[in-house]
């Protein structure tokens, strides 16, 4: 399973705790293609949606991007006034990817 950084944690918190935000709401990462994935921030889970909760920060991974997130974390960076994701083996994987 996806985990998180500490700076995702703290990113991703930040961007679900401004005001225009719903409650529930989770950066939701999905499949965008063969090998590309999307970041958005949605209203809610979709159905079959893996929930994770760190600290505040809540991701939703898509049922088909969930196998490619399963030995990595989600970093983040700010790079001026945006913030920019990443993802990173997990430390002790085998590198072999999906």
């Amino acid at each position: 399973m996806l985990t998180l950084t500490p700076s995702a944690v703290e990113a991703v918190d930040a961007l679900l705790h401004s005001p225009a935000v719903p409650d529930d709401a989770g950066l939701r990462i999905a499949t965008a293609g063969e090998s590309q994935l999307s970041v958005e921030i949605v209203p809610e889970p979709a159905p079959g949606d893996q929930v994770i909760e760190d600290g505040g920060a809540r991701v939703f991974v898509d049922p088909e991007a969930a196998p490619m997130l399963d030995d990595v974390q989600l970093e983040a960076r700010a790079q001026g006034d945006q913030i920019a994701f990443g993802l990173r083996p997990r430390f002790g994987g085998n590198g072999s990817g999906g």
